[in-house]
């Protein structure tokens, strides 16, 4: 099986640069959008698996970039990460259609295991060998 294709839409360049190479590390492929418009042309020119997005992209308009990519991507599985935990921005995370909110700084091993669990559960087949698996119902 070709290795899954991972969009991450974050203008925060040490976060992008760890979590690019966490998951090229594990056999991931990823595309970079530092803004709206390149990752509403990502979507549009590409298939991608999983989408993680910044709710701090472009001033906090990542809620408002994740409305859209549902849009055109309504299954797409969507990981939203913030740096503020806040019950307010997580509800309105999910209203928007994140499948997963996290709050920076995460653990490389959650956002493995989490990007894990949300591609097997979209296509049914374990996708990587080389994490850690954990048994139905325990994270």
């Amino acid at each position: 099986m070709p290795s899954a294709r991972i969009l991450i839409v974050e203008d925060e360049r040490q976060t992008v640069d760890t979590l690019r190479d966490l998951f090229e590390q594990h056999g991931y492929e990823t595309e970079v959008a530092l803004n709206k418009q390149v990752a509403l042309t990502i979507l549009q020119e590409r298939k991608m698996d999983l989408l993680i997005l910044s709710t701090t992209v472009q001033e906090n308009l990542g809620i408002e970039i994740l409305q859209e990519i549902r849009k055109m991507s309504p299954s797409l599985p969507a990981i939203m990460i913030s740096d503020q935990k806040s019950k307010r921005v997580e509800s309105s995370s999910a209203k928007a259609g994140a499948n997963i909110f996290i709050v920076k700084p995460f653990d490389d091993e959650l956002i493995l295991h989490t990007v894990e669990n949300l591609l097997e559960s979209r296509f049914d087949i374990p996708v990587s060998k080389k994490t850690k698996t954990y048994p139905k119902g325990k994270k």
